[in-house]
């Protein structure tokens, strides 16, 4: 699979976030890319256009898949989004749970003990910390059966040893699937990425 940007273009009214941008993603060379850039460059705004949220206002978009990625059926995007998204009012377990029907009670369970203690599973999302709701949308966007994985500042309001799990994780369970990432920080583990500059 490849991803071609040409002489693209995004601007909020007379803003322009970015123009003339080119860029190449080639996954048979790299499975993780890295958008990297200044606040209000456009990361999260690439990423949105990139899972078809948005539009460029200029420029040409591509996606090239090869023979193996063609299949039946669509190409499932999972994406966790800069805000968290939770269900403040539901259990950790009950926001997997609705978001991830396809898996059983125990399939959840089983991943969530790599990032919390069997007494957060049931807790209420509004009583978790920050860095506890960026890890809980984080496994929620990981244990969809995607095909294709976009994250925005994925390391927001985690500490190093957190960090640490939310990066071995992705390591031990991405399968070589195509992921980019948006983050103005160096990832700590993460080491045979590509980068986009914005």
């Amino acid at each position: 699979m490849e991803i071609r940007i040409e002489n693209g273009e995004k601007r909020f009214g007379e803003k322009v976030l970015f123009s003339n941008f080119s860029c190449q993603m080639d996954f048979h060379k790299h499975s993780l890319y890295r958008i990297s850039g200044e606040s209000g460059k456009g990361k999260t705004s690439l990423l949105r256009i990139l899972a078809s949220l948005e539009k460029l206002d200029r420029g040409e978009l591509q996606f090239l898949f090869g023979e193996a990625a063609r299949g039946e059926g669509s190409f499932k995007l999972s994406m966790l989004f800069q805000e968290n998204r939770l269900l403040e009012k539901c259990s950790a377990l009950e926001n997997l749970q609705i978001a991830l029907p396809m898996l059983s009670k125990k399939e959840i369970l089983t991943e969530m003990t790599v990032f919390f203690e069997e007494e957060d599973f049931r807790k209420k999302v509004e009583k978790y910390s920050g860095g506890m709701k960026r890890r809980l949308s984080f496994l929620r966007a990981m244990l969809f059966p995607f095909d294709f994985l976009l994250l925005d500042e994925p390391f927001t309001g985690l500490d190093k040893e957190n960090r640490k799990i939310m990066e071995e994780y992705l390591l031990s369970h991405q399968n070589k699937r195509p992921v980019i990432f948006a983050s103005h920080e160096d990832p700590l583990l993460w080491k045979d990425y590509g980068t986009i500059a914005l």
